[in-house]
Order: C-alpha cells, then structure tokens, then sequence
C-alpha cells in the first residue's frame, strides 16, 4: 500500500480546508465562510489543535462560531479544551459517551500513546453544548452545513458534516481510506449500512477520520472490505468458531496490503460477533 499521500491544511473546495495528517493519524478540518470558521474535530492534544488553529490563521483571522464533533473518542475532541469556548455541536451520545467512558478512555490512550500522554493529561472533558439525533442544518452566511447521523457504524453517534454546495463531505471515522477500520467501538455489521447511505449523497469529496483525502468510490472500498470481512466472520460465527478461530480463516483479498490489519482485524471480528449475538 502506498503510504504517501497529500497532508496538511488542503482547500478542497472554496473556503472548505481539511487538515490531514500522515500515516493515518486522525484528519479534521475547517470551513471558512465571511466573519466566521466552523471547526469540525479538534485532534487529540495541545499541539495539534494549535497547529490546526495556526492552518486556519493563515487563511483567515475571522472568530471561531462552532465545533463540530463527528463523534466522543479522544483523537478527535481532546482538543475541544484547548479551542476557543464556542457552542459545540455533536450527536446527543456523544456528549453521554464522553462523560462516561472519559476515564477509561484516558487510561487506554494513555498506553496507546505514551509519549503524548503528557499533553494529554492536563486536558479537561469539554463537551458538545448542543447536541441532535438524526439531522441538523447549521445555516452560516452564504452556505449551510448538513450533520446527520446515518446510523450505528464506528461509534453509536457519529455525524457526517456534508457540504451541497460544494459536493464535500466530512465523514469522521464512518470513513477509513485506505487502512482497516478501527471497529473497537463500533458496529461492523450496522457499519455496512450507515457507509451505504453516506454513498448515496453522492459526495464528491470525502474527508475520512483516518488516511487521505478520497471520493465516493474510496468509500465504497471501505465499504467493499467490511463486507468482504463481516461476511466470512457471519460463516465462521454461523458454523461455531471461536473470534481466534475466525481471524485465523480470514482472508482479505483485495484489502491485503490495507494497513493496521494486526491490530483492528481482531476488534472488527469481537464486535461483529456482539452484533450477531445480539448483545450490542
């Protein structure tokens, strides 16, 4: 797989910039719009919500009216306490989720990423202050933003920021281009769905959470690699195999040179196997 892709603040349409970064680590982005920003996803420390803010201070020196969270994990809203104080828009379990797993999410972060641990640590919980369930319109001067939550798929609230007028969409963790999905909260099976619906708006852009900047048919192949692996998990499951057993079997085809396979494949079967039983 190549590895090398396009990173930085990238205007991919009029005033609407995605901040990438390398090697799948977690992507946000900003929207410009007259005397305003909107801010979707603040990163995960100190540093790199302020090199975000620095990104946006070369574009424009307009005041921050909004962040919106497309959902509660660290990566992607530590940040929200070191951003300017503005209302906070996510979906109404993310604020429920980042309080109760606030801790234990910390602790796993913390062995994730013990060299950031320092940064992270002094971070307090600040929460979406506005929250939705399926769908709000966010209406700026010259444009309006569409959240929506398209179904249970990474997490049980993530929201897809998309832009009509300018075919983007940002798509939070319901997108990983290019490397496995990251399924330890998530709902693999449910997963499917939510991606198909998002394909549907037709989309020109699609910013994901995690790896580079890609369209549609980037989407459908994330797609196309949850259903290839839930599809022979649901066998192995159906004929009574262990979730060892089912990732020694499985085969990923045209997905085999995917990144980070070790160490979410193993997460994407656990959690598949919860939705068959039923018990999430």
């Amino acid at each position: 797989m190549a590895s090398e892709y396009e990173t930085g603040a990238i205007e991919v349409a009029s005033g609407v910039f995605a901040f990438i970064q390398a090697g799948g680590a977690t992507d946000a982005g900003f929207i410009v719009d007259h005397d305003e920003v909107v801010i979707i996803d603040t990163l995960m420390t100190a540093s790199l919500a302020n090199q975000m803010m620095a990104e946006v201070r070369r574009v424009t020196n307009a005041p921050i009216s909004y962040i919106i969270n497309t959902h509660w994990h660290g990566d992607h809203v530590f940040g929200n306490a070191v951003l300017p104080q503005v209302p906070i828009i996510a979906h109404d379990t993310c604020r429920e989720d980042l309080f109760s797993e606030w801790e234990t999410h910390r602790a796993f972060l913390r062995e994730l990423y013990p060299a950031l641990w320092p940064e992270m640590e002094p971070l307090k919980a600040t929460p979406p202050s506005i929250t939705f369930e399926t769908k709000a319109t966010l209406h700026l001067a010259s444009r309006s933003l569409e959240l929506m939550f398209l179904g249970r798929a990474h997490t049980r609230g993530d929201v897809v920021v998309y832009l009509p007028d300018a075919g983007v969409a940002f798509a939070g963790d319901l997108a990983f281009h290019k490397y496995i999905p990251n399924a330890r909260d998530g709902f693999p099976v449910d997963w499917i769905t939510a991606a198909a619906r998002l394909e549907r708006l037709g989309a020109d852009v699609i910013v994901p959470g995690h790896g580079p900047i890609g369209t549609n048919s980037d989407l459908q192949e994330m797609r196309g690699c949850l259903e290839l692996v839930v599809a022979q998990v649901r066998k192995s499951y159906e004929k009574g195999l262990t979730e060892g057993q089912a990732y020694v079997a499985l085969q990923l085809g045209p997905f085999n040179d995917w990144g980070r396979q070790e160490d979410r494949l193993p997460g994407v079967i656990k959690r598949a196997y919860m939705e068959l039983r039923g018990e999430i």
